[in-house]
């Protein structure tokens, strides 16, 4: 264990460490396994040898600097992400194990390669025939550089309405791209603003006036040995944003700009030389569904992102309660802060979080990449189109669900860091503002969310004729006893009764049946009244469908989390994943409460007070494993960089460096002259 796992070096963290309930080793290889911890390791060295990710900080002070630093790092992480590949068919968890690491290096190379490179060719291979291999063969060898280009201007999940058109010329069997004004340029592509030379575009085909949807092409954009835009083709970058600035996010307009017949995607409608449009799917509305389902890897893909950067943010704020002293019994010594009950609650829940959202974003991980695979190797199984279903349900609540949770976390990281936190050099702040993003690309978490809703409000009919529910993944099965579910009420009495994760799954399970029942009610009155479905399903969202599909998905992530916490042979961190579990479904459900009233779950104070009471209890029970559990899922020192968060807990002494080293820190400013020159009387 000692060689998979070095010792942390000793310091002010030993005074927690020496707490903890359980071996944070053995935690680590359970929750990874040996052969993860060894990729880990054999990763990190690459990175921490590697020349292009030696960077001098100054270079990324300008928006230009970023942006080369994040494309030659995007470059090597080609090569470093062939580990992880070649070894994807064996171990299901090398990709999102790679994700997570890369994102901690360096978020915008890591999704300026993602976007740029695997989902450019995923969207080939999963829409495209023999006859595109060829893009692929020159992404992979480093000919071209490749983008993914859906969204418009004015259209985002909107996308039955978007306006660039792809027209079929039948005499010069081409297609011809138009936009027809800014609002229907395509936009946010990333990789597309300065490098790109083609382009996945999203686009109308159009054969003889008529409109056959939404399609997709591979559209050469730049000349690959000059990167300039080829005639017909305006292009350009977004500019400066919020955070991930090291990512050239992209515009493009076409004027009658031409493309090969060939260029059409065509595994899902292709077009004959004479202009005949054909498709396996007979049902457009499939054909569209199946046209937008390479999105479903980047939900799930972003949810991991989101959980990185909230660990990243958590092992700062952890690590700094740890040492952070301040007031105490008067004549005794101060107390680091993570001993107060206010700090515990504002961090723990967020860690509880983390652990149970990381196990559900593995376990999704693994479902979806053999899931692809046995796509691309045309292992079709008997269950697969009602798992798709299912994964894209999922994966539609839990993108929004983990970016909600993690932004919550790393704001309240921030705060609770105090002053210092609001460093740069603490490192919270590029994690907040490098994690927004995550709420809104891959599909707005509030119009995302809907498709998860969506799939579970056609369960109710069967609930009420007491059918046998089932899935793939087993996230539903639950409803089959629906209404016996309804009918049960709270019965627990105390706080240890309330913990237990029986009484916890217990109360998900009524409160998602519950949820279920009303929302469909509620949508079915609204039709009823007259209103249109489109107004009808828009007026059924606040305090239903949303809540029903959140309630639905942190069932799920406890569901996966009590089968992972079944397994651990060591019984030390059986009990603190308990009560992980325990905290994040207790903390979780406090928000439903009224809910649980509503439905007349509970009468009387007894479900609020207990609920309060074994928060604040396993708050305090967690306190001493705090930071053995960051120290669990934590990045190396070199990848954290961070003066707050070190493993060592020499939050002083790097406070100290930092300051008195900085450009601006003991040095008079270059304009200094400026300053001792004024004269006010002149100047009035």
């Amino acid at each position: 264990m000692s060689n998979l796992i070095p010792d942390l070096k000793s310091g002010p963290l030993d005074f927690y460490r020496k707490k903890a309930s359980f071996d944070w080793k053995k935690l680590k290889v359970f929750i990874e396994t040996e052969d993860i911890v060894k990729y880990q390791n054999d990763l990190y060295s690459v990175i921490r040898d590697h020349p292009d990710y030696k960077v001098d900080k100054t270079v990324l002070s300008t928006f230009d600097g970023q942006r080369r630093v994040a494309t030659v790092q995007a470059m090597a992480q080609k090569s470093m992400d062939q580990l992880a590949l070649l070894n994807t068919i064996h171990n299901l968890k090398m990709p999102p194990t790679a994700t997570r690491i890369m994102m901690q290096v360096s978020p915008s190379a890591t999704i300026k390669y993602v976007v740029g490179d695997r989902l450019f060719s995923s969207a080939i291979m999963n829409m495209g025939t023999k006859r595109h291999m060829k893009f692929i063969s020159d992404m992979e060898e480093g000919k071209i550089f490749g983008c993914y280009a859906l969204t418009e201007i004015a259209h985002g999940s909107n996308v039955r309405n978007m306006r660039c058109t792809a027209t079929y010329d039948k005499q010069k069997k081409v297609f011809v791209l138009n936009t027809p004004d800014f609002e229907a340029a395509k936009c946010w592509a990333g990789g597309l603003g300065q490098l790109a030379t083609h382009a996945v575009i999203y686009a109308m085909l159009v054969i003889d006036g008529h409109n056959y949807g939404l399609h997709s092409f591979v559209v050469p954009v730049r000349n690959p040995k000059t990167l300039l835009p080829h005639p017909g083709v305006i292009v350009g970058d977004m500019g400066e944003k919020i955070g991930l600035n090291g990512i050239d996010n992209g515009f493009i307009q076409f004027e009658n700009y031409e493309i090969p017949k060939e260029n059409l995607l065509n595994k899902l409608g292709d077009v004959t030389d004479d202009g005949k449009y054909t498709t396996p799917f007979k049902d457009p509305n499939k054909r569209h569904g199946a046209a937008l389902g390479s999105l479903s890897a980047g939900r799930v893909t972003i949810a991991v992102i989101c959980e990185t950067m909230g660990v990243k943010a958590l092992t700062i704020a952890i690590r700094y309660a740890g040492v952070r002293r301040q007031f105490g019994p008067d004549g005794k010594t101060e107390v680091p802060i993570m001993e107060y009950q206010t700090h515990q609650h504002r961090l723990l829940p967020f860690l509880a979080a983390t652990y149970i959202i990381r196990n559900f974003n593995t376990y999704l991980s693994e479902v979806f990449y053999q899931f692809s695979i046995d796509r691309m190797m045309g292992i079709e199984s008997e269950d697969g189109p009602e798992k798709g279903m299912e994964i894209h349900a999922l994966s539609s609540a839990s993108k929004p669900v983990v970016g909600w949770t993690m932004r919550d976390a790393i704001q309240e990281c921030r705060e609770t860091c105090g002053g210092h936190g609001y460093l740069k050099a603490s490192g919270i702040g590029d994690i907040r503002n490098d994690h927004d993003a995550n709420l809104t690309y891959e599909g707005e978490n509030h119009v995302l969310i809907q498709q998860c809703s969506n799939y579970l409000l056609k369960l109710w009919p069967h609930v009420l004729k007491r059918q046998t529910i089932s899935s793939p993944l087993h996230s539903i099965d639950f409803l089959t006893h629906g209404l016996d579910i309804l009918a049960k009420k709270f019965n627990a009495r105390s706080t240890q009764e309330i913990c237990c994760p029986n009484t916890i799954i217990e109360i998900y399970q009524w409160l998602v049946t519950y949820l279920l029942k009303i929302s469909h009610e509620k949508l079915e009155n609204q039709l009823k009244s007259g209103k249109l479905q489109f107004w009808a399903k828009n007026d059924t969202q606040v305090y239903y469908a949303k809540s029903l599909a959140v309630a639905y998905i942190q069932h799920f992530y406890l569901q996966r989390m009590l089968l992972l916490i079944s397994e651990s042979p060591d019984e030390a961190v059986r009990n603190v994943l308990t009560r992980m579990f325990s905290l994040y479904g207790l903390w979780s459900l406090e928000k439903h409460i009224s809910t649980l009233y509503r439905g007349q779950y509970a009468v009387g104070p007894e479900l609020p007070e207990l609920v309060h009471e074994a928060i604040l209890k396993l708050c305090a029970d967690l306190k001493d494993d705090s930071v053995s559990l960051i120290d669990s899922i934590a990045p190396p020192d070199f990848i954290l960089d961070s003066v707050l968060g070190a493993s060592d807990g020499m939050v002083y002494k790097r406070l100290e460096k930092s300051i008195k080293g900085s450009e601006y820190g003991m040095n008079r400013p270059r304009w200094w002259q400026d300053v001792v020159k004024f004269d006010l009387k002149n100047k009035l």
